[in-house]
């Protein structure tokens, strides 16, 4: 009988184990797979403009205002193409459910088109936008989700003057992850009465080698400003605005380090059992001249074999997840991360790497115990 034969022969002697172990294996990989997933996703550029672009908030907090006043100080910093004053408040569509909920923004639309590159408008609706002061601009994933059209009224609640906004469909984007809806600035500062301030300033680099000097200009320019302020690239805004959620990261960390804990127990008790059961085996085959090293490969060789299973079948497992929450987040404001959720080579490689380790690292316990029993103690348990 071959080694991997022999291998074989124990693992289907128990098949019912065999198949819950491997089971658990599989999943256990395919979820932690698709944690490393979710975490690469929230620091991933969705855009290939985002680096390009600076974000300046107020240092004291995210939705503090900055005062209008800062503008023309940012447009004259070198490096800086275009500027746009930026508002944003949570809105929603017929009722407060948060799978209703629809991200308003607001910006003039000339230059908020020219900042924002990847928007990809039709240049005959970006004109009916543009025309319409009290008109908007929606991304795909909302027309998706609501079956909007342009030409269509839509009124949203919201926490402005009125208690309402009101407005109408001009143009659609062709980028595809964007989930926001965009209404004039003249239109808002009537809505949020903030005249004279701004959320934030959006800013294009002339390219991606300015964005670091216009951050560090930025940043000791407002420095001892009225209302001190902040300048980031858009990634690290990206960042900033999900840390509000919590540390997510350190929670998906915290997930993976207990599920691949939980995988080292149940595997590794599965193949101890198996080496309590062959120990008479065991010391027959000592006898016969097998060396420890053979001894300890034999079990080592079931634990790869599960190794082998996580990594063929954990791939689609880690892939399921990512179809499954993609399609629940395109019901929330968070829709456009669900097209980052699909796993390439790398995600597919740590993976089956992960899974390879996992599975000699259960293994080595039992094996070395298994190969470094006397044979007469063997015969003693085996019998």
């Amino acid at each position: 009988m071959t080694y991997a034969g022999y291998v074989l022969r124990h693992l289907t002697a128990r098949p019912l184990r065999a198949t819950l172990t491997a089971g658990a294996f599989a999943f256990s990989i395919g979820l932690l797979g698709f944690l490393w997933l979710l975490s690469a996703a929230l620091e991933k550029e969705w855009s290939p403009f985002m680096a390009q672009r600076v974000i300046v908030t107020a240092k004291t907090s995210f939705f503090d205002k900055l005062p209008m006043a800062y503008l023309p100080r940012i447009e004259a910093t070198p490096g800086v193409a275009r500027v746009v004053p930026f508002d944003f408040v949570l809105a929603y569509f017929r009722d407060s459910r948060p799978e209703n909920m629809v991200p308003v923004s607001s910006a003039p639309p000339g230059p908020m088109l020219e900042v924002y590159r990847e928007a990809d408008v039709p240049p005959d609706q970006a004109a009916a936008w543009a025309a319409d002061p009290t008109g908007a601009l929606v991304g795909p994933l909302l027309v998706e989700k609501f079956g909007w059209k342009t030409g269509q009224r839509v009124v949203l609640k919201a926490p402005v003057k009125g208690g309402v906004i009101e407005t109408t469909i001009r143009a659609v984007m062709g980028y595809r992850l964007d989930s926001g809806l965009y209404i004039h600035r003249r239109y808002a500062e009537q809505l949020f009465e903030a005249e004279g301030q701004t959320n934030m300033f959006w800013i294009l680099a002339k390219s991606r080698k300015d964005v670091d000097g216009i951050t560090a200009a930025l940043e000791k320019a407002f420095e001892n400003a009225p209302v001190p302020a902040r300048a980031m690239t858009e990634r690290q805004w990206q960042l900033q605005f999900l840390e509000m959620l919590g540390n997510v990261k350190a929670l998906l960390g915290s997930v993976g380090l207990a599920t691949g804990f939980a995988l080292l127990l149940i595997t590794a008790n599965s193949l101890a059992m198996s080496a309590r059961e062959r120990r008479g085996e065991t010391a027959v085959l000592r006898v016969l001249g097998f060396r420890r090293r053979a001894i300890a490969g034999f079990l080592l060789g079931e634990a790869l074999v599960y190794g082998l299973v996580g990594a063929l079948l954990g791939g689609g497992v880690m892939s399921a997840f990512a179809h499954f929450v993609g399609a629940a987040l395109d019901k929330t404001q968070y829709a456009g991360m669900g097209g980052l959720l699909v796993p390439d080579a790398t995600a597919l490689l740590l993976a089956a790497a992960l899974s390879t380790l996992l599975a000699v690292l259960a293994g080595l316990a039992p094996a070395l115990n298994l190969a470094r029993r006397p044979i007469a103690a063997l015969l003693r348990e085996g019998a």
